[in-house]
């Protein structure tokens, strides 16, 4: 992917990193520092990690803008954290994490460090590492080291080069896609659906890969890449575990997309393409050989579009993601029920911002699949599927306040705080709405109010 020099950078940066305490990534201020620009430059909200035209072109061009003045911009250093208090409508059976109640949960969720910024007028990046305050354990995070360069491809303009990450799609500029998109930030101790696709994070922090991509005459996005899991030493290194499995080959992943931009507004419309073949793991990092292979196929559409003005910024975007699944091993090793399966997700969000700093977001989501009484299976309290369906619906709503993060804002461009209110109502929940569990939980009993404040410096 680069030369030594390339090489030994991102090993000092996860070094690093490890040494510092260790999500995702969001708008990280030694970026801010290094560039002299505001959060609101890159970031819709003046927050990440949702990007304006600006903030993609900062990261296909590989993190190396500069402009910045001052000690800040020399310091590639970065941390994040964020508290939580966490209530669903009923509390679960059993409390969601040790030293947590069944209800009504206060949480420090995550402290993250990052070496972000660029080392050359070609090479730059991040690096994330993250302490996990709910289970108390540290973890290699997002990672996105590249080698970019601008000019002309076959006499077009282009901007084009490597990505070196650890997440399919963690590449991507657009937020329509699973890294990047809504919610920006969640629970970890409300309950989650039983099912999710593999673009979904089933791979994010236990495989890497190398992505070639362009962006050519400032229209055409293209990203071809390559991933394979880690090995078990290696993930018990760096907190991480098997997801679906161990890769038995490299996984293909491919993406384009189309971008207009005219006056205040732009848009794209996109597709994603991902097929990966596994061994199947247990929780203990074992990758079970000897009973054939998983294999999986993700076809995802998006689109997006956004009006950024002076006061107000506005953005509908959303994706369609249809998987196909042949758990020949699964089956064989007891969980599934059936070889071939399907699961779709999709999802459309619209998010509103008046002056980058008061913002109201509204998202629908919903997944639906095959029957399937071992893949989804009943027998757990709340967790459970009594039919053996992951159909799963559920619309979200958000208030946020941003009080930094813009031009001669308090701090800028040091630091950015964040406050957010969500509320997650649920019509369905692994396959019912009443009754889903076999145990007399409701969908609606998992509706959750959610309280967050998120800072970065």
């Amino acid at each position: 992917m680069r030369v030594l020099h390339t090489l030994s950078f991102s090993g000092f940066l996860l070094g690093a990193t490890a040494l510092l305490l260790p999500g995702r990534a969001q708008a990280v201020e030694a970026f801010a520092a290094q560039t002299g620009q505001p959060c609101s430059a890159c970031h819709v909200g003046a927050f990440g990690p949702f990007l304006t035209p600006f903030g993609r072109a900062f990261k296909m061009g590989g993190y190396t803008m500069t402009g910045g003045t001052g000690i800040g911009a020399k310091i590639p250093l970065s941390a994040m954290f964020y508290g939580t208090y966490t209530d669903t409508q009923r509390g679960q059976s059993a409390p969601p994490a040790p030293h947590y109640g069944n209800n009504g949960n206060f949480a420090m969720d995550q402290i993250n460090v990052f070496l972000a910024g660029g080392l050359t007028n070609h090479i730059g990046g991040f690096v994330q590492g993250t302490f996990d305050g709910i289970a108390s354990q540290m973890y290699w995070d997002n990672t996105d080291v590249r080698l970019a360069y601008q000019g002309e491809v076959f006499g077009h303009s282009a901007i084009y080069g490597l990505s070196f990450n650890n997440a399919p799609g963690l590449s991507d500029p657009y937020n329509s896609t699973y890294p990047w998109g809504y919610p920006y930030v969640s629970s970890a101790l409300n309950l989650s659906p039983i099912a999710g696709t593999l673009l979904d994070g089933a791979l994010a922090g236990n495989a890497v890969g190398i992505d070639g991509y362009a962006f050519l005459n400032n229209h055409i996005y293209v990203d071809v890449g390559l991933y394979t899991t880690m090995t078990p030493g290696l993930l018990k290194a760096l907190g991480e575990f098997y997801g679906p499995g161990a890769t038995n080959q490299p996984a293909p992943y491919v993406r384009l997309a189309y971008e207009w931009d005219w006056g205040n507004n732009n848009a794209h419309i996109g597709g994603t393409f991902f097929h990966a073949a596994f061994n199947p793991a247990s929780g203990d990092r074992t990758a079970y050989a000897g009973y054939g292979q998983d294999t999986y196929t993700d076809w995802m559409a998006d689109a997006e579009w956004q009006y950024i003005g002076q006061t107000n910024t506005l953005t509908f975007d959303g994706h369609y993601n249809y998987e196909t699944s042949h758990l020949g091993a699964t089956t064989l090793l007891g969980g599934s029920t059936q070889a071939g399966n399907n699961l779709t997700d999709a999802r459309a969000t619209v998010t509103y911002f008046y002056q980058n700093t008061y913002g109201l977001s509204a998202s629908w989501d919903s997944l639906w699949g095959n029957r399937n009484v071992g893949l989804y299976a009943a027998g757990t309290p709340d967790a459970g599927s009594v039919n053996g369906k992951p159909d799963t619906n559920s619309l979200m709503l958000e208030a946020d306040w941003i009080p930094f993060g813009k031009s001669g804002s308090f701090w800028a461009p040091v630091a950015n705080l964040k406050f957010g209110l969500q509320y997650t109502l649920f019509t369905k929940f692994n396959g019912g709405t009443a009754n889903y569990d076999g145990y007399g939980r409701s969908a609606a009993d998992n509706n959750t109010i959610f309280l967050y404040a998120w800072t970065i410096f």
